[in-house]
């Protein structure tokens, strides 16, 4: 059984996104691909899904946020996650 909404600690998986990635996602909310993950991960209709936070939370706030979400993962999930941001975020 898959959480909904997802967890966001070590046995989650928000770790395998990078940092562009997910500022966009909590910006503009999870869209299409959110809605394709649903399907995917057998959601129950009605679940909840990310919303958008755009004008309502700022890239900085974002940023802390995410920073404090990072505390949760393992280390070596921080660093993978770092190297993903680096390849991924220009």
């Amino acid at each position: 059984m898959t959480d909904i909404p997802p967890r966001h600690n070590t046995n989650g998986h928000t770790w395998h996104h990078s940092d562009c990635q997910i500022t966009q996602i909590v910006l503009n909310g999870s869209g299409e691909m959110g809605e394709m993950m649903r399907r995917m991960m057998g959601a129950a209709e009605g679940s909840p899904a990310m919303p958008a936070f755009k004008g309502t939370l700022t890239e900085q706030d974002i940023k802390a946020i995410l920073s404090y979400i990072k505390t949760w993962w393992s280390k070596e999930q921080r660093d993978w996650q770092a190297e993903v941001t680096r390849q991924s975020c220009r």
